[in-house]
């Protein structure tokens, strides 16, 4: 996991098509957003909101698009938060530890399954075919008037968005991400 992890520790917010990728309800574009009021700590009441809104990467068990990504960002947020003195910060490192121990279980549970391999590398969640067409909207607003060519099934789509490799992918990213931070939280115990 050498290059995974350079790959990891050089990850920037900014590296990551957050508008092409789908989360349980909507696209992840407002992640960035939500992770710097997650990682500014200021206001608990904005924590919470951002936090509700960011989680949905994952729904039911199932992990979406974002989820290996925002949790490495989510990863960091929590470190800092737990060297941090503030109501915010104390809520925060006590709500991720408890998400990430949640994460980390339904990623063990999906290793005890058949599953497909995983992509080579996590990187190659962001490869074109598995991600939004650039300004796909999942709420298309039609009319009557348009053409049935031009009327996407949007459960069709997504489902297409999601190749056994690929799912399996976000399980084993994500629980390579939790299984570290969690062997270094021990550690600094």
């Amino acid at each position: 996991m050498g290059s995974e992890r350079r790959y990891i520790d050089n990850l920037n917010i900014s590296d990551i098509p957050w508008h092409r990728m789908v989360t349980a309800y909507d696209k992840a574009e407002k992640y960035p957003e939500y992770l710097r009021i997650l990682d500014e700590m200021k206001d608990l009441d904005e924590v919470k909101k951002a936090w509700n809104s960011i989680s949905d990467f994952e729904h039911q068990s199932t992990l979406f698009t974002p989820a290996p990504f925002a949790v490495v960002f989510l990863v960091r947020i929590c470190k800092k938060a737990k060297q941090t003195d503030s109501p915010a910060a104390k809520w925060l490192a006590d709500k991720l530890s408890d998400e990430f121990g949640y994460y980390l279980e339904i990623c063990n549970d999906a290793e005890k399954m058949e599953h497909a391999e995983p992509l080579e590398n996590m990187s190659d969640i962001l490869n074109d075919k598995y991600l939004l067409p650039e300004g796909f909207n999942l709420d298309p607003e039609y009319d009557e008037d348009d053409d049935e060519e031009d009327i996407i099934d949007v459960d069709e789509f997504i489902v297409s968005l999601f190749p056994e490799d690929l799912f399996y992918s976000l399980y084993y990213y994500t629980r390579e991400i939790l299984v570290e931070f969690f062997d270094n939280s021990k550690l600094s115990d």
